[in-house]
């Protein structure tokens, strides 16, 4: 792993080198083998702030400390990085155990006899409410859609239900009450 180190208004302890470089080693196990780590140690008035930022192809991992000296900052920043790094490693291996829906894996679909699956399968139903319209309107109607059958009042005889539907042959027909 890449390790660059960045001092602001202040020398570097080798100690702070030390620590940052072990915890990285340690947490290789769990970052992405092409991480790049940052650390960057700023002087304030009292205190010193250390800036780890550790990006790889999961994302980047960032966490700053301070306090009196640069060790104690800097294991405490180490410490926050290890805890992202654990957090977003188990959330990545979570889901990818997780079992896989049954819906979705048909080989755990439970299997049914062909006779009751034809059964239930039944035809398919769509639902319409029948219009008011001629014979000739219904079948200009229905001869530019795709529909397979078209429900219609006929004004003329009493507003009585009629059925156009599609033949096998193509041929379009026509069922009437008597």
């Amino acid at each position: 792993m890449k390790t660059t180190f960045t001092a602001r208004h202040v020398r570097l302890h080798p100690r702070l080198r030390e620590i940052v470089e072990t915890k990285l080693a340690k947490l290789a196990r769990t970052l992405p083998h092409d991480a790049e780590a940052h650390v960057v140690v700023t002087a304030g008035k009292k205190d010193l702030e250390v800036e780890v930022s550790v990006s790889g192809r999961h994302g980047t991992l960032t966490a700053a400390a301070r306090a009196g000296d640069q060790t104690s900052a800097a294991q405490e920043v180490m410490d926050r990085i290890a805890a992202q790094a654990v957090k977003s490693k188990t959330k990545a291996t979570g889901v990818k155990k997780r079992a896989a829906s049954p819906v979705r894996n048909p080989g755990s679909w439970p299997t049914e006899p062909a006779t009751e699956v034809a059964r239930r399968a039944g035809p398919r139903r769509e639902s319409q409410a029948p219009r008011a319209m001629f014979e000739e309107d219904a079948l200009t109607a229905f001869a530019s859609s795709r529909r397979e059958i078209l429900v219609f009042r006929d004004p003329a005889s009493h507003h009585a239900l009629r059925f156009l539907y599609r033949r096998k042959d193509g041929t379009i027909g026509l069922v009437a009450p008597e």
